[in-house]
């Protein structure tokens, strides 16, 4: 792609959008993550549910399907679902994909949640963080971003 003005040749990723969820208990003092290894920082993150929206579906049909297949727990088992308006930008400069964020709460902390159902190649360990020690568990971004803004709603 050229940039409009100076004409230079500017390198991008094409990639699809992805969906995020930020799951707390019924209190909303904690907060579901998952820990898996990650190639970027060459090693373990912890992270809320996430994950790419296949062909044809939909950020809320996505969304959903991940955070079954991540934690067990499905639609019917939240209250409060929330989400921002649109999508934003991962990492502008580099890639098209954007995220579509979301929270919920559970109905109830007595909730179990079904088995998981990982894509071939995902190995995960789902965890309960408190929220107010999340800055002390991860370095991800979306992460940070997702408890912080929809702990305040």
């Amino acid at each position: 792609m050229l940039h409009p003005t100076t004409g230079i040749t500017l390198e991008y990723l094409a990639k699809s959008d992805a969906v995020c969820i930020v799951l707390f208990n019924e209190t909303k003092e904690k907060v579901i993550l998952v820990k898996q290894y990650r190639p970027g920082p060459k090693g373990y993150m912890v992270e809320i549910c996430a994950g790419l929206i296949d062909p044809g579906e939909n950020p809320d049909e996505a969304v959903f399907r991940e955070l079954r297949e991540e934690t067990g727990y499905v639609k019917e088992d939240l209250t409060d679902i929330k989400k921002l308006p649109h999508g934003l930008y991962v990492s502008p400069g580099y890639t098209t994909e954007s995220l579509h964020f979301y929270g919920a709460r559970l109905k109830s902390d007595k909730i179990k949640p079904k088995e998981l159902s990982l894509d071939h190649g995902e190995d995960l360990k789902v965890l309960w963080v408190d929220v107010k020690d999340i800055l002390n568990v991860t370095r991800d971004m979306k992460t940070v971003l997702a408890v912080t803004y929809f702990s305040k709603l």
